[in-house]
């Protein structure tokens, strides 16, 4: 049999198949587009959960430097060791935790929201040791993002 005579009866003689391509690629366009679109969508989300996730962080600190004030402090002072029992570090933990929940707003609010006592309570002691290692490689400096540091580095909040 001479292949001509196959390629002249064949499917490609018939040539149906050809208009199909152009919708077929337009088709597998569309997929892409789509897909690159929920790409960048999800890279946008990314980005403001990294905002957001700072902006809950930085409430927290701020919780801590008025736990601080408030209550580490006058506890310390008061006690004739210098330490706070369980009762005061609680204490100093929730008007930290409460002080975030009230101030946040937008994602990190929902971030805030979310942490679980035990997770908050991590979280604070992760900043306290990052707070005291900065201060003591510093030489005293315990400035986060160019700004004092709250003097919550002293507590054990």
């Amino acid at each position: 049999m001479d292949t001509s005579t196959v390629v002249e009866s064949g499917i490609l003689a018939q040539g149906w198949w050809i208009p199909l391509l152009g919708s077929a690629f337009a088709i597998l366009m569309a997929f892409v587009m789509m897909a690159v679109k929920k790409l960048v969508a999800w890279i946008i989300v990314k980005g403001d959960f990294n905002d957001a996730e700072k902006e809950a962080m930085q409430c927290l600190l701020e919780g801590m430097t008025l736990a601080q004030d408030d209550i580490v402090r006058a506890a310390k002072a008061a006690s004739a060791d210098g330490k706070l029992t369980k009762e005061e570090i609680a204490a100093a933990q929730a008007k930290a935790i409460d002080y975030a929940k009230s101030v946040a707003s937008g994602s990190a609010k929902d971030i805030v929201m979310s942490w679980s006592t035990r997770r908050a309570s991590s979280l604070i002691k992760q900043l306290l040791a990052k707070l005291k290692s900065k201060k003591g490689s510093t030489n005293g400096d315990t400035s986060v993002n160019n700004e004092p540091a709250p003097a919550a580095a002293e507590s054990t909040v």
